[in-house]
C-alpha cells in the first residue's frame, strides 16, 4: 500500500511560460502608445512654455516700444528661470526683429533617437512646428 503525496502548490514551467508570453505581447502592443503619449506630453509642456514667453513679451511691450530677448525677460522676472534653463528635452530662445516690432520664440527639441524639430510662436500668438522623437512625429494644432 503506497501512500500518494498530495501535489505541491505552485505553477508548472509551461504555465509560467504562457503567462510571461502573454505579458510580453501586452507590453509590445502598449509600448508605442506609451511612447507617443509621453512625447505628446513633452510637446504640450514646450507649447505652454512658449505661451508663457509670449505673455511675458506682451507684458514687456506694455512698458517698452520693442520686444526683448529671453535674457532680458528673465532678468525682469517676467519668465520663470526654469524655462530659460531648459531641460533635457527642449531649449528655448527668443529672437526679436531688428526694428523691435516682432519676435519669434523657439523651443528646439534636443536630438533623441534620430529625432528633433522645433516649435515657434510669434508676436501674434501663432504656435506652429513639428517634432520628431523616438519614431513619432507630432505637430501642434493651430491655436
Amino acid at each position: 500500500m503506497s501512500r500518494r503525496r498530495p501535489p505541491r502548490p505552485g505553477f508548472s514551467v509551461a504555465e509560467a511560460l504562457i503567462v510571461m508570453t502573454m505579458m510580453a505581447v501586452l507590453v509590445a502592443i502598449s509600448a508605442p502608445t506609451f511612447g507617443r503619449a509621453l512625447e505628446q506630453s513633452r510637446l504640450d509642456v514646450a507649447a505652454a512654455n512658449l505661451r508663457a514667453i509670449w505673455a511675458a513679451e506682451r507684458l514687456y511691450r506694455l512698458d517698452n516700444p520693442t520686444f526683448a530677448d529671453l535674457a532680458t525677460l528673465q532678468s525682469l522676472g517676467l519668465v520663470d528661470p526654469s524655462i530659460v534653463a531648459g531641460n533635457a528635452f527642449y531649449t528655448y530662445d527668443v529672437t526679436p526683429s531688428t526694428d523691435g516690432t516682432a519676435f519669434v520664440a523657439t523651443a528646439t527639441r534636443a536630438p533623441h533617437n534620430g529625432g528633433g524639430g522645433e516649435l515657434t510662436i510669434d508676436q501674434t500668438g501663432a504656435l506652429s512646428g513639428t517634432i520628431t522623437a523616438g519614431g513619432v512625429t507630432l505637430t501642434t494644432a493651430p491655436q
